[in-house]
């Protein structure tokens, strides 16, 4: 048996124990005597040292689900011993003190053991039994909490049978303390007069048992079943109204709702399926039984009644599961598709926005080119009247400094107009002065080109000196 250390299915040997025994005694006849134990060295050495009865029950409780059963593994291997019980022992504590976990779901099926036969299947159930039998198995059912949330508890039932009526345990493994099979230990131990025949206990505990944990299948299944009709009329509005404000009212959580009713749905045919296995071969042991007992007040065949009462139930739970799982297959279809024609319908959106600023960019970038072409134009225009500038600076600047001297007027007597001798010298200066400003124009510009294709060279170039450049 592989334990969980992250989960320990047991205490500890000095923990705290929660066990009680309910048991026959030589002495006080028809009479169960209850003992609760709190600690796992008293109920060890009870079980090692006490005679065995005709009937003994014991029942062993965990704190929660996740919470190890409140007996220590040596404890219950020295009732293991006591009355030499097989590994299913193990078995039926094996999910005990962990999460749950959906792969354990098919598990927990009764398990026939005799002395000499061993396992035995749905179909061959002995006649005529004579050993001893070890019947185990676990129930799982759902448990309310709050109003409309569930959560899912198990049970364990170990029954070793002496069909001469010699020595008979039965052991019930609890999660909880006051769980309703609990209860119903109690009200059958303070009986009286208790009627320890062979067949009374085997009715009681066994019908108590399923009893306990399988009323509340029906109305889980119900939940369900309002779940998966309401996750249809809102996938239903959300193909045929408003897509959009579907999503944006809650359609996301009721996706993740569908979801989760999904995966509650998928192990819960399972389960029942376990549990139908388990009353069909416990019917058909019971059976066998009872065809050696003679009588109206006859147990087993009591047991075989109340069997096939629950069987009748779960079969048609079994077929309502079936047909949620359809529909909420369904739901997911219509969901996905809605979901494809919203996707479909955005992204037709978001290609015809793409297409509109694709366009609005290409206008964009026409306007930019015929900004360019004016621009370049007109920094022509510039270097041309900046080029004539330069020319005629030159002559302003000697014009304001010979003034009116080098061309002058009559004194009135004649109508002729005189140029000085000297002015050829303005000429020459004028000449002189335009050479010069152009030649330091022409210098300064291809010494300034000269340094711009250096640093392209050097991979430094600036993006003012590319523009310079392209000028």
């Amino acid at each position: 048996m592989v334990h969980n250390s992250a989960y320990p299915t047991f205490c500890l040997t000095g923990d705290p124990a929660s066990i009680s025994i309910y048991e026959s005694d030589v002495t006080v006849q028809d009479k169960l005597i209850p003992t609760v134990f709190a600690e796992n060295s008293l109920f060890q050495k009870h079980i090692t040292t006490t005679p065995l009865p005709k009937l003994r029950i014991i029942s062993i409780h965990s704190k929660s689900s996740i919470k190890p059963l409140q007996i220590s593994k040596e404890a219950l291997q020295a009732l293991k011993d006591a009355y030499r019980i097989g590994d299913e022992l193990w078995d039926l504590t094996s999910t005990f003190g962990d999460k749950p976990m959906s792969a354990a779901v098919g598990e927990g099926a009764i398990k026939i053991q005799d002395g000499e036969n061993g396992t035995q299947g749905l179909t061959h159930v002995p006649e005529d039994i004579n050993n001893n039998l070890d019947i185990s198995y676990r129930l799982t059912f759902p448990t309310p909490v709050g109003i409309r949330d569930w959560t899912l508890r198990q049970m364990a039932v170990f029954h070793h049978h002496d069909p001469n009526d010699l020595q008979n345990l039965w052991i019930f493994f609890h999660v909880g303390q006051n769980t309703p099979m609990q209860k119903e230990l109690e009200q059958y131990a303070s009986m009286s007069p208790q009627g320890l025949r062979l067949d009374h206990p085997w009715f009681i505990l066994h019908s108590s048992a399923f009893s306990s944990c399988l009323d509340n299948w029906r109305t889980y299944v119900n939940c369900l079943g309002h779940d998966v009709d309401r996750h249809t009329d809102k996938s239903l509005d959300f193909i045929l109204r408003n897509i959009d404000h579907f999503l944006t009212a809650g359609g996301d959580s009721n996706l993740t709702a569908i979801h989760n009713t999904r995966d509650l749905l998928l192990p819960t045919s399972y389960r029942l399926s376990v549990i139908l296995d388990t009353l069909t071969k416990l019917c058909h042991l019971s059976s066998a039984l009872g065809s050696r007992h003679k009588g109206t007040h006859n147990g087993f065949q009591k047991l075989v009644k109340c069997l096939t009462y629950h069987k009748d139930r779960l079969d048609g739970l079994v077929v309502g599961v079936e047909v949620l799982k359809e529909k909420v297959k369904d739901i997911l279809n219509m969901t996905t598709l809605g979901l494809d024609f919203r996707m479909t319908r955005q992204m037709l959106d978001l290609n015809n926005r793409m297409v509109d600023l694709n366009n609005r960019m290409l206008s964009a970038n026409e306007q930019l080119l015929q900004l360019g072409n004016k621009n370049f134009d007109e920094n022509a225009t510039v270097k041309v009247v900046t080029i004539l500038t330069l020319i005629y600076l030159p002559v302003n600047l000697v014009s304001s400094i010979f003034g009116m001297n080098l061309i002058k007027f009559d004194d009135g007597t004649t109508e002729e107009l005189r140029i000085s001798k000297q002015f050829w010298i303005f000429v020459v200066a004028t000449i002189i002065l335009a050479i010069i400003t152009i030649s330091m124009w022409y210098l300064w510009t291809r010494k300034e080109q000269i340094t711009r294709r250096k640093s392209r060279l050097l991979g430094l170039e600036t993006p003012q000196d590319a523009e310079e450049d392209a000028k």
